[in-house]
């Protein structure tokens, strides 16, 4: 048996091997009474959800189906005892008494319902037609504004939209000349810098780039 478990699932293995003990215990089917202690040890892990061949989720399953089962008084120690139908019974009492105090409870509150709705639609009658003036008033005063909104939103995103696109022309073309200007102040291509490195003996000037021949012959 596991070592840490619950306090509903000792419960509930208590139940099961007292179920053993006084020959209360049966099978799955109902058919036969169980005999074997190690066959009721896998009832009780079973039945508590804490089986170490199931899963969590498993056991937590079958734990709450085994919970719902006691509530009911289906276990073979309460058919045993005779406290299965008697809990039966009382809850069928009460729940005959609290349906008909909900009936009673919903009767009275229709009455109310009903008297409070014929007041309210007097009122709102009255209040409809001065709500729907000032309704229309506020509607149109609400499109005129939200029209010379849209006008100067329009006119924000056009006026942004045509700066960014002017600087960013102007930073492609300053980043276009220094390249220019670059090359230029260079002015030797690959094969000229490489015969220049070749004359000075440079290690490992065949697989330079055309920077990197600049840079070695700069030092």
């Amino acid at each position: 048996m596991p070592t840490h478990q619950s306090p509903a699932q000792k419960k509930t293995v208590q139940r099961v091997m007292h179920e053993f003990k006084h020959g209360e215990l049966k099978t799955a089917a109902g058919k036969r009474k169980v005999k074997n202690p190690k066959q009721a040890i896998a009832i009780a892990l079973h039945e508590a959800g804490a089986s170490k061949y199931e899963s969590p989720k498993e056991n937590a399953k079958s734990l709450r189906r085994t919970k719902e089962k006691e509530r009911r008084g289906e276990t073979g120690q309460d058919a045993a005892e005779g406290r299965g139908r008697r809990t039966a019974k009382a809850s069928g009492a009460k729940s005959g008494s609290s349906t008909k105090r909900a009936s009673s409870a919903k009767r009275t509150s229709a009455k109310r319902t009903t008297s409070t709705r014929r007041s309210t639609t007097a009122a709102a009658r009255s209040s409809g037609t001065a709500r729907s003036s000032t309704a229309k008033k506020t509607s149109t005063a609400k499109r005129a504004s939200s029209g010379t909104k849209r006008a100067t939103g329009t006119k924000r995103a056009a006026s942004t939209a045509r700066s960014s696109s002017t600087k960013r022309t102007s930073a492609a073309k300053r980043a276009s000349s220094g390249r220019k200007q670059r090359s230029a102040a260079n002015g030797k291509t690959r094969a000229e810098l490489y015969k220049e490195a070749t004359r000075r003996n440079i290690a490992g000037r065949s697989k330079m780039s055309k920077q990197q021949l600049e840079r070695a012959l700069q030092r």
